[in-house]
């Protein structure tokens, strides 16, 4: 909380610094140190950014370096309080929680140390001491590696496509402190926005350039503060937050309104349309001018995708090959470079150059005429090598500065436009320009699939939390495809992308064998659950988008490893680069973790085998609404369906959503969110909030004008027939904030209403007995900035121990007779006998109907239905013969406690115990 409040007042004076000052990037920044926070020692000198940061400098010349780099922007911090003592030729400086000891000369293990003053989780420090509990950070793509180790030490020498991994290790440790080595980096030019982003300068002129990083196991507070000298994670416009299509293949201007008509007809959301590398004339791998014989007028098929559909565009570039003669505009580009007016020759690429011209040209001649046509976003799927351009490989990269320049294209130009990219990770500092693009997928196999989400949570240590990966299918492993897919839908950016391999070959040979990048061919039980991922996905795009705002004020990203909350606590770090690891994760908040399904399922019960840490509180298993009560050492080990990806809420937790409509599916991340959805976890808590965070989605005025609201929902449990719930906004009425809205507020776990209440008026609701779930409707001409108040008296007490775990066994009560049906195996199908299974199948429609007519029914048929599981089960264990037989439940799972005892007893009484309870 403390650090979003120091952003909104960095915001505020960001807002009066740019009508006064210079600055390419973002913010302005500073990279002289405050006099105040500097110490000098001899041929060193030491710099105090933070209460946790030390700048530790050592020169020959004691000329020190002064320049900004892409790692460090802004040394300019506020000073905190701190002393210093010099003694016998050194210095010792002890801030609140640090003190550093310099005895003189040359840095060494004798000559400089550091050792906590507080308890905090920081071991003593010496000079060219060894992290060994580091915590990883990131590489530069996942291109040709297939899983392999973070640990920068073992990888040095690892080289794709002719540049190197920039490995980066993270700013955390279980070891409490981090030396970051800024030594090889270049010091850039003297900043000025109104012609030109700062180019590298020159080398470092420090001998040696250290920051110590010592906030043991505050490992947030390591990320914020790393933004204070580096500047914030970008917020990216919302539709990034969306569902983006991309694919190597040679489409035209009809292809492209048919795939979205495909969207459309199988009720898939499109916010993002990515054109690969075919868009362009075909001279070269590269290339900056559409194909006129694909596009005629790329003008018309981009402004139908903007105007009609709401989706956003993207186009693949590949910059190492220039710009040749054959580019549109490569008459006014040449000029623009000086060249003769009758030359023909290739303009070469050129990114390290000093105040470099070219990349300037490129942005805004070449690729501003595409720019102008409609195109969004620059895919940067540059890989030609790391000394391409005149730069000189490994610190100083193409990959970095074309992030640098692309991802601040805007500001250079003073356009109320947020800037983004598509991109591979160049190195420290790279978290300024989103989103991550992790490169070609090595293979479709399950051990990839498992590496990427803990790739994914570690890259958060270096603020880089936000990787787009591909996704897309082996033909022959549709299972493994849906759970990418998942997996996908729970990441910090979902897009799909085939790199040939649904093509090409694959076509001649067998058609049947190519890979699958659309969808809609799956078959229909791995769509259906691919699907259902996807509209989860599109339903959270306000938890998405509440991430990337708490990603720009605090520095923690969108996946968050477990860590971060509990950092005593030996399970939270358990995440590894295989399936073996507890691969598990923090979803853009507190109050959401996700387990990705990262295995195939048992050929015996097709389901996937799932062990997961539950920590201190209770959670709500969203696939069974079971409350769980976690712990230290609480692990869960679950069988989980192919519909299911094991997610838990915090109890008591309010998470905003946006209103499903399938009439219009296209664009809606990008659209004001009306209705406004709040879903509440009600059960094992009687109280609890949480917040929306909203602005226009696409300009600066978020930090210009600061020109945001947050909406907030506070429901109280008075009784256990009765709640109180009020909704309220504060912040800044923006141009498309909704002056009026209606609310839809999703009450899980809890019984039909007999009475709500919307401001003192009756309102409408809704039941849904399949998720248990109550809604209520208020109308549509609320108005957003005054408070709401609604009273909901349910039809009797909600028992938490009772329906817990209830929407679970209608859930698996309907996947066990739904794979009993199609071999005519269901208990009862051919008979007037038995039938349990369907009886409890078929009750929840049945309940939506007693809600409202027969509240006494609804009741009597609530508490009978647990004891129709035993007679259940034992039908299915009776299915006599080789048919495959499905776990009605997991092993008593979805049977709440105060149930459980009672459904034993009928086992024991039908000696029917097989199902290991």
């Amino acid at each position: 909380k403390d650090m979003q409040q120091n952003r909104v007042l960095l915001c505020f004076v960001v807002a009066a610094l740019l009508g006064c000052c210079v600055a390419v990037e973002l913010f302005p920044y500073n990279p002289v140190a405050n006099s105040a926070a500097v110490v000098h020692s001899g041929n060193a000198r030491f710099t105090v950014l933070t209460d946790f940061i030390i700048r530790m400098e050592y020169s020959n010349s004691r000329h020190f370096e002064d320049r900004a780099t892409l790692a460090f922007l802004n040394r300019n911090t506020h000073v905190p309080q701190f002393q210093v003592s010099h003694q016998n030729g050194g210095v010792v400086i002890t801030t609140s929680h640090l003190q550093l000891q310099y005895t003189g000369g040359a840095f060494s293990a004798s000559s400089l140390s550091v050792k906590p003053r507080t308890s905090f989780g920081l071991q003593p420090w010496h000079y060219g001491q060894l992290d060994t509990g580091n915590l990883f950070g990131t590489i530069k793509s996942l291109d040709d590696t297939n899983v392999i180790s973070l640990n920068c030490s073992l990888i040095s020498n690892v080289i794709v496509n002719g540049e190197s991994l920039h490995c980066e290790y993270g700013l955390i440790s279980r070891d409490g402190w981090r030396i970051v080595n800024d030594t090889s980096n270049w010091g850039l030019t003297p900043a000025n926005a109104a012609s030109s982003p700062q180019w590298w300068d020159s080398v470092n002129v420090d001998n040696e350039d250290l920051y110590f990083f010592g906030h043991g196991h505050n490992y947030t507070r390591a990320l914020y503060e790393f933004t204070l000298l580096s500047n914030p994670i970008s917020m990216v416009p919302r539709y990034a937050s969306g569902i983006w299509w991309s694919r190597w293949y040679n489409l035209n201007n009809w292809d492209v309104q048919n795939i979205v008509g495909e969207y459309e007809k199988h009720d898939l959301p499109l916010d993002v349309f990515v054109l690969d590398m075919d868009w362009h004339t075909k001279q070269g791998w590269g290339g900056y001018s559409f194909d006129q014989r694909l596009f005629p007028n790329p003008a018309n098929t981009l402004g139908w995708l903007h105007h009609e559909k709401g989706i956003y565009t993207s186009t693949n570039l590949h910059d190492d090959d220039g710009v040749r003669s054959t580019e549109n505009t490569y008459r006014a580009m040449a000029n623009y470079m000086g060249y003769p007016s009758n030359s023909q020759n290739t303009i070469p690429f050129e990114i390290c150059t000093r105040n470099s011209s070219y990349m300037i040209g490129l942005e805004d001649i070449t690729q501003g005429a595409n720019y102008a046509a409609g195109v969004d976003v620059a895919w940067i799927d540059y890989q030609q090598g790391g000394t391409q351009g005149d730069c000189t490989g490994l610190v100083q990269n193409p990959t970095i500065m074309l992030s640098h320049v692309r991802g601040t294209n805007h500001v250079r130009r003073r356009e109320n436009v947020r800037d983004v990219v598509l991109a591979r990770w160049g190195g420290l500092g790279n978290h300024r320009y989103q989103v991550g693009f992790s490169g070609d997928v090595g293979t479709l196999n399950w051990a990839d699939l498992a590496f990427q989400p803990y790739f994914s949570m570690t890259a958060s240590n270096v603020g880089f939390g936000f990787w787009s990966h591909d996704l897309v299918g082996p033909w022959n492993d549709h299972e493994l495809h849906t759970r990418w897919l998942q997996w996908g839908a729970v990441s910090a950016v979902f897009r799909t992308h085939d790199r040939g391999m649904a093509s090409g070959s694959c076509a001649n040979n067998d058609p049947s064998q190519c890979a699958i990048v659309e969808i809609w061919k799956l078959p229909q039980r791995y769509f259906a659950a691919a699907r259902a991922a996807i509209h989860l996905r599109e339903k959270w795009i306000p938890v998405l988008y509440n991430g990337v705002r708490h990603a720009f004020d605090t520095g923690v990203s969108a996946i968050r490893p477990m860590y971060y909350n509990y950092p005593e606590y030996d399970a939270a770090y358990q995440a590894g680069p295989t399936a073996s690891g507890l691969n598990q994760y923090f979803f853009c908040s507190d109050d959401i973790i996700i387990s990705p399904v990262t295995v195939p399922a048992s050929t015996t019960n097709m389901m996937a085998s799932k062990t997961v840490w539950i920590p201190d509180g209770q959670w709500f298993e969203l696939t069974t609404g079971r409350v769980r009560t976690g712990g230290k050492n609480v692990m869960l080990t679950k069988n989980i369906d192919l519909t299911e990806i094991p997610i838990y809420i915090r109890a008591g937790a309010v998470i905003p959503e946006v209103h499903w409509d399938q009439r219009n599916i296209t664009g809606i991340a990008m659209r004001q969110y009306d209705p406004l959805v709040f879903s509440v976890y009600i059960t094992g808590k009687t109280v609890g909030s949480g917040s929306v965070y909203e602005d226009d989605g696409m300009t600066l005025d978020y930090v210009r004008h600061n020109a945001y609201a947050r909406t907030t929902l506070h429901w109280e449990r008075n009784t256990n027939s009765y709640m109180t719930i009020t909704v309220s906004s504060t912040g800044t009425m923006y141009n498309s904030f909704p002056r009026s809205r209606s609310l839809r507020i999703k009450l899980y776990n809890a019984l039909p209403a007999s009475s709500v209440t919307v401001n003192g008026v009756p309102a409408s609701w809704t039941y849904e007995t399949q998720d248990l779930c109550l809604t209520v409707h208020t109308a549509s001409n609320i108005n957003t900035f005054q408070t709401v108040r609604i009273v909901v008296n349910f039809i009797a007490n909600v028992e938490d121990n009772v329906i817990s775990g209830l929407k679970g066994l209608f859930h698996h009560a309907h996947l066990a007779k739904s794979a009993l049906d199609p071999t005519w195996a269901t208990p009862g199908a051919n008979s007037v006998t038995g039938g349990n299974i369907s009886v409890i199948a078929s009750a929840p429609k049945e309940m939506d109907v007693l809600a409202r007519t027969s509240p006494s029914a609804f009741m009597n048929l609530l508490n009978n239905i647990f004891f129709l599981y035993p007679y259940a089960l034992r039908e299915v264990e009776a299915i006599p013969g080789e048919v495959a037989k499905p776990e009605l439940l997991e092993n008593m799972d979805s049977v709440p406690e105060s149930k459980r005892k009672v459904v034993l007893e009928k086992l024991e009484a039908q000696n029917d115990l097989g199902m290991n309870a």
